[in-house]
C-alpha cells in the first residue's frame, strides 16, 4: 500500500506570465539569428543546385558527409559509452573514506545524477571529434570508389591506386582513432577516479587492480594503433623528400623504413607488456618499454637516417642513387605525361629572298597584337563605358574570309564598381549584365595601327555570367535592365526563381539583404542569378578538380561561352617528383605539392544562361573515373560536344608550363643525372617586356643565378623569368610533306648550363590544340651547324636592342618618368624555308589624360631579326626587304582598310565613320609624311626628319579644324563604335601616334587623346 506522502498531489496550472512571453519570442529570436542564417544558406544552396539541374551532387556531397559524421560519432560513443560502463561495473563496492576533496565536492554537486553526466558529456565529445571526419568527404568518396592505375610502384609493390585512394584515407582514419582513444582513456581514468577506482595517497596514488587492467588495456590498444600507423608510414616514405629526388632513396630504403620495421616491433611488444599488467600488476616493463620505444624513435627515425644519408650517400651519390634516381625519372615522365612525347630534328641554314617568298605562311601568323599589351587598346577602343570593362585578352583561332586566323577576344563584361547608378536597383535589378564580345585579327593591324576590330554577331550577346562577375543579379523585374543590342529579358531556366515569400526571405536571410524581400520591383518570373564568378561558380559546383587561372571566352551558336580547363591532380603519386614552385601562371589552381596532373575535362559555363557542362577529355584518368563514379550524371562525354566548340578548345597554358619545365629535366636518362651539363635542357630565359629587363647580360645572369647546391639537384635555381608559352598558327608537316597548320602553343629551351650562362636555342615544344591531334607534344631539337646552335630569345633580344638605329628609337620613345614607354610583345621564332627568323613586335605605352585607364600602348613597330642582324620597321615585310635584299613579296600584316567579310564569315567588320574628304586626304598626306620622317631618323637625317614631321603636323592641325567644323570630333569618352575612336583616333593616331608621337611630338598636336 502506498503511503500518503507518496501519492500524486494536484498542483494548481501555472498561467503564462508576459515576462513568459517575451523570454520564449526572446530565445526564438536568438535561435533564427544563430541558426537561421545556416538554415537559409543551406536551402537557397539547394535551390542554386537544382537550377541547375545538380540535385544529384547536393545530396551526394550532403550524404557522403552525414554518412562520416554519424559513422565516427557511432564509433566514438560506442567506444566511450562501453568504457563507461565498465569503469561503472568495476568500482568499488563502497566509496573509499580517504577521496580527494574534490572527488567528495564533485559528487555533493551531482549526486544521483552524475552517471547522466559523464555519458552526457562523452556523446557531447563525440559530436565534436566527429566534425573534423566531415571535411574529409573527398578522401571518402575516393576510398569508396576506388580505381586501379595498373602501376605497381617499385618499393612496396602496390598499385598507385592504393597511395591516391585508399592510404589518404586509411591515414586519416588511424589518427583520428588514436586521438578517440587518447580521450576515451582520460574519460575512463577520470571515471575511475569519480568512482574510487584510484585514490590520490602519498607518496603514490592506490589504484585498483580491475582499474589497472582497464587502463592497460586502452594503453595497449593505443600501443597497436600507433604500429598501424606506423606500417602505413612506410608507404607515405615514396613521396618522401630526404633525398637527391623526391621517392624512397638509399638512405630512406636502407635506413629510415628499416628502423619503422623495427619500431612497429617496439610497438607491438610493448602492447603485449601492456597487456602483461591483467597478471602481473606491475607497470614496470611496459613503462621501460615505453621509454625504448622514444629512444628508437628519435635515434632510428631521425638521426640514423641522418647520419647515413652523410656519410654514406652524400660522398657518393653517383652511385648509391641511380637506382632510385631512375623511379623518380620513370614516375615523373609517367605522372606528369611525357612518356608519348614526339622529337623531331631540325636544323636551320642560310635563308635567300626567294626562299623567303616561296614560304610566307608562317611570317603571315606572327601575331602583332600581344594579349597582355593591348588590353588598355582595346578597353579605351572597345570598353571604356560605364558600368563595363575588358579585364583580359585571349588567343583563338577564328575563320576570317575563308582562312584559319589568330584573334585576339575580349568579353566586354560588367563592372558593378563603374556602374553610375549605385542604387540598390541599379547594382541589382538594372546593370545586370556585359554586353558582348570584341575581337580583332592577331597577325594584321590597320594602316593607323589599330587592331581591326570585327564584330561577333551573337543573338544573345548579354553577359550574365564572367570571371571577374561577383554578388547576384535579379532577372525579369520590373526595372528595365541595361539594354546591348536591343532591350531584352533574360530567357534562361537557370536561375532560381523568385516565386514565392519563403524563397525571398531566405535569399534576404542568406544574403542578410532586406531588399530582396521588401522590393517591390521583384516578382514571380524574376529569376535571382547567383554565384555569376565563372570558376566559383565551377568550384560550387565541383570543389574536387582544380581549375585553370584563365576562363576564355568562345562564341558558339550565336552565344558566348567560358571554357575553362579543369584537372585531376594529386601529391601522392609514388616516387613523382612534385611540381614544386615553378613559374605558373598568377593564381593558378594547381598546387606545388602536385606530382599528377591530367587536364581531364572541358568545363564550358554559357555566358547568357549560367548552365555547366563538364566534357570529358581523358576517358583513362582513374582519378576522373573514381569521380564519375561517385557523380555519374554530373560528366558528359567530350562526343557530346559540338564540333564548333571541338575546334575552340586549347591546350592549357598552366599544364604546358608545368610539362615543358619538368620535361627539360627529365628528358635525359637517370645515368645522366651527374652530367646534366651537355645533356639537360633549361627553359629559355625570357626577354623582358621593357628595354631595361631585356638587355640584362650574361654576366648579370651568371652573377645572380649561381645554382645553390647544384650537383644535387636538376632544377635551374635562378632568379631569372622564364620564357612564357605563346599560341600561334604552326606548320607541323614534316619535310616533304604537304604543309598542315594547326594552332599551337610553343615553349623554346636553351642547354643547361651553371650559372644559366648559355642562350642558344637547344629545341622547342608545341602541344596541338586541333582536334585531330590534340594534346600531341612535339620536340624539334635543334642541329648544331658549322658546329653552333642558333642564337636563343635573350641573345637575340639583347642584340636587337644593341643595334644603334633600334637604339636611338627605343631612347626616342622611352621617355622619363610620366611620358611614353617602350614595351615589346612575344619574341616569336618562325622557322621558315631552312631557317629561323625572329619576329616582335615593338609597342609605346601612352600617357592619356583623361579616362580611368592612365597609358594606353599603341602598336608601332615590329623587330625583323635573322642571324645576326635584326632592323625596326613598320610591318614584317618592310623588315624582310631589308635582311634580304631583293625580297617583294607581302606577308599581309598591314591592311588599309578592314577586309570585306567572306560568304558565310560571321565576323563582320565593324562600320567606320566617314570622314570629310579633304580631311580624310589631309590625314592621309600627314601619314605619309610621318613616315617619311621615320624613314629620315634612320638614315641618321635629323635635318629633314624635322622638316617631315613639322609639315605633317600642319596637315593634322588642318585636319582638325575641318573635323571640328563637321562635329565629328566630339566626345572623346564615347563607345569605340562612333565618333572620335572610328573616325579621328582611326586618322589622327595613324600619323600623329604613328608618327610624331613616337619621336618628340608637341602633345598639343595630339586632340584624338584629348
Amino acid at each position: 500500500m502506498r503511503r500518503a506522502q507518496d501519492l500524486p498531489v494536484d498542483r494548481p496550472r501555472r498561467r503564462v506570465s508576459g515576462r513568459g512571453v517575451l523570454i520564449a519570442l526572446g530565445a526564438l529570436f536568438m535561435f533564427v539569428l544563430i541558426f537561421g542564417r545556416a538554415i537559409a544558406r543551406f536551402y537557397v544552396d539547394y535551390l542554386w543546385h537544382q537550377s541547375l539541374g545538380r540535385g544529384d551532387v547536393f545530396w551526394g556531397v550532403i550524404w557522403a558527409k552525414l554518412t562520416l559524421f554519424v559513422l565516427f560519432f557511432a564509433i566514438f560513443a560506442v567506444v566511450a559509452c562501453v568504457n563507461l560502463f565498465i569503469a561503472d561495473r568495476t568500482a568499488p563496492s563502497s566509496f573509499p573514506a580517504n577521496v580527494h576533496p574534490y572527488v567528495e565536492r564533485f559528487h555533493e554537486v551531482f549526486g544521483q545524477r552524475l552517471r547522466l553526466v559523464r555519458y552526457a558529456s562523452a556523446l557531447v565529445v563525440a559530436v565534436l571529434v566527429a566534425l573534423p571526419a566531415v571535411s574529409r568527404w573527398q578522401d571518402w568518396l575516393l576510398f569508396k570508389n576506388a580505381k586501379e592505375f595498373d602501376v605497381a610502384d617499385p618499393q612496396f609493390g602496390a598499385d598507385v591506386g592504393f597511395y591516391v585512394f585508399q592510404l589518404p584515407f586509411l591515414t586519416f582514419l588511424f589518427d583520428w582513432l588514436f586521438v578517440a582513444v587518447i580521450l576515451v582513456l582520460l574519460f575512463t581514468a577520470a571515471t575511475h577516479v569519480l568512482n574510487g577506482g584510484v585514490v590520490f595517497v602519498s607518496p603514490v596514488p592506490a589504484i585498483r587492480q580491475a582499474t589497472k587492467a582497464h587502463i592497460a588495456v586502452l594503453l595497449a590498444i593505443l600501443a597497436v594503433l600507433k604500429a598501424g600507423d606506423y606500417w602505413l608510414d612506410r608507404y607515405k616514405l615514396t613521396n618522401s623528400q630526404r633525398g637527391i629526388v623526391d621517392g624512397a632513396t638509399y638512405s630512406v630504403v636502407k635506413a629510415q623504413i628499416p628502423a619503422i620495421m623495427l619500431l612497429i616491433l617496439i610497438a607491438l611488444l610493448t602492447a603485449g607488456l601492456y597487456l602483461s599488467v591483467i597478471k602481473t600488476n606491475s607497470w614496470r616493463l611496459p613503462l621501460v618499454a615505453s621509454a625504448l620505444w622514444l629512444v628508437v624513435s628519435i635515434v632510428g627515425g631521425v638521426i640514423y637516417p641522418a647520419v647515413v644519408q652523410s656519410l654514406i650517400v652524400n660522398p657518393n651519390q653517383q652511385t648509391r642513387e641511380q637506382k632510385y634516381i631512375e623511379r623518380n625519372v620513370t614516375a615523373t615522365r609517367e605522372a606528369l605525361g611525357l612518356t608519348d612525347i614526339e622529337v623531331r630534328d631540325v636544323q636551320f641554314g642560310t635563308l635567300t629572298a626567294s626562299e623567303v617568298e616561296s614560304d610566307l605562311a608562317p611570317l603571315g601568323n606572327v601575331r602583332l597584337l600581344n594579349p597582355t599589351e593591348m588590353e588598355t587598346r582595346f578597353l579605351v577602343d572597345r570598353g571604356e563605358v560605364a558600368g563595363l570593362t575588358i579585364d583580359d585578352l585571349d588567343v583563338d583561332r577564328y575563320d576570317l574570309d575563308g582562312e584559319v586566323e589568330q584573334m585576339l577576344v575580349a568579353a566586354r563584361e560588367l563592372e558593378l564598381k563603374g556602374v553610375t547608378n549605385r542604387s540598390w536597383q541599379g547594382l541589382h535589378l538594372i546593370n545586370t549584365r556585359g554586353c558582348g564580345l570584341v575581337v580583332a585579327p592577331a597577325s594584321r593591324v590597320q594602316s593607323n595601327q589599330r587592331p581591326d576590330y570585327r564584330t561577333l554577331e551573337l543573338e544573345r550577346p548579354e553577359l550574365y555570367f564572367s570571371p571577374e562577375l561577383s554578388g547576384y543579379g535579379i532577372a525579369n523585374t520590373e526595372s528595365t535592365e541595361r539594354v546591348c543590342d536591343e532591350e531584352h529579358r533574360y530567357e534562361g531556366d537557370k536561375g532560381v526563381r523568385m516565386n514565392s515569400v519563403a524563397r525571398r526571405a531566405a535569399f534576404a536571410l542568406a544574403f542578410l539583404d532586406y531588399n530582396v524581400l521588401g522590393s517591390g520591383a521583384i516578382n514571380d518570373d524574376s529569376q535571382m542569378l547567383w554565384v555569376r564568378n565563372v570558376n566559383d561558380r565551377l568550384n560550387k559546383l565541383a570543389p574536387f578538380l582544380s581549375y585553370d587561372a584563365d576562363p576564355y571566352p568562345v562564341a558558339i551558336d550565336g552565344r558566348a561561352v567560358w571554357v575553362v580547363d579543369a584537372y585531376t591532380t594529386t601529391s601522392r603519386y609514388p616516387y613523382g617528383e612534385s611540381i614544386g614552385a615553378v613559374q605558373r601562371s598568377p593564381d593558378s589552381g594547381l598546387s606545388n605539392s602536385d606530382n599528377y596532373v591530367r587536364n581531364s575535362v572541358k568545363a564550358v559555363v554559357d555566358a547568357y544562361t549560367g548552365e555547366v557542362t563538364f566534357y570529358v577529355v581523358d576517358n583513362d584518368d582513374p582519378i576522373l573515373r573514381a569521380w564519375r563514379t561517385a557523380f555519374p550524371d554530373l560528366f558528359t562525354p567530350l562526343t557530346v560536344m559540338p564540333d564548333e566548340l571541338r575546334n575552340h578548345l586549347r591546350y592549357p597554358e598552366d599544364l604546358f608550363r608545368i610539362q615543358t619545365d619538368v620535361y627539360s629535366k627529365y628528358r635525359i636518362d637517370a645515368e645522366l643525372f651527374f652530367q646534366r651539363d651537355g645533356n639537360a635542357w633549361s627553359v629559355a630565359q625570357a626577354p623582358g617586356s621593357s628595354p631595361t629587363s631585356t638587355t640584362r647580360t650574361p654576366a648579370q645572369t651568371a652573377a645572380s643565378e649561381a645554382p645553390s647546391a647544384a650537383a644535387n639537384t636538376f632544377a635551374t635555381e635562378s632568379d631569372a623569368s622564364r620564357f612564357v608559352p605563346y599560341y600561334t598558327m604552326f606548320d607541323t608537316s614534316r619535310p616533304g610533306e604537304e604543309a598542315k597548320e594547326e594552332f599551337v602553343i610553343l615553349r623554346p629551351f636553351v642547354p643547361f648550363s651553371t650559372g644559366d650562362t648559355r642562350t642558344q636555342l637547344q629545341a622547342y615544344m608545341t602541344a596541338s590544340s586541333d582536334p585531330e591531334t590534340y594534346g600531341q607534344l612535339t620536340t624539334y631539337v635543334v642541329q648544331e651547324r658549322n658546329g653552333q646552335l642558333p642564337d636563343g630569345p635573350l641573345r637575340v633580344a639583347g642584340n636587337a636592342e644593341s643595334q644603334s638605329l633600334i637604339s636611338e628609337r627605343i631612347s626616342l620613345d622611352n621617355q622619363d618618368a610620366g611620358g611614353s614607354k617602350v614595351r615589346f610583345g612575344d619574341l616569336q621564332l618562325v622557322p621558315v624555308a631552312d631557317g629561323l627568323i625572329y619576329v616582335r613586335p615593338y609597342y609605346v605605352a601612352v600617357p592619356q589624360s583623361s579616362g580611368d585607364v592612365e597609358q594606353v600602348t599603341e602598336f608601332r613597330f615590329v623587330i625583323v631579326s635573322y642571324n645576326d642582324n635584326s632592323v625596326l620597321t613598320r610591318t614584317i615585310s618592310e623588315g624582310l626587304a631589308q635582311l634580304f635584299p631583293g625580297f617583294e613579296g607581302d606577308v599581309g600584316d598591314r591592311i588599309g582598310v578592314p577586309a570585306e567579310p567572306g560568304a558565310g564569315d560571321p565576323l563582320e567588320p565593324d562600320d567606320q565613320p566617314v570622314l570629310p574628304s579633304d580631311a580624310a586626304e589631309l590625314l592621309l598626306l600627314a601619314d605619309s609624311l610621318f613616315i617619311e620622317a621615320d624613314d629620315a631618323l634612320a638614315a641618321g637625317n635629323l635635318g629633314l626628319y624635322q622638316s617631315k614631321v613639322e609639315e605633317g603636323r600642319q596637315r593634322v592641325a588642318d585636319a582638325i579644324a575641318i573635323l571640328e567644323g563637321s562635329g565629328l570630333a566630339a566626345d572623346p569618352g564615347s563607345d569605340g563604335d562612333a565618333g572620335v575612336d572610328g573616325g579621328v583616333d582611326g586618322g589622327v593616331d595613324g600619323g600623329v601616334d604613328g608618327g610624331a608621337d613616337g619621336g618628340d611630338a608637341d602633345p598639343e598636336s595630339q586632340p584624338a587623346d584629348e
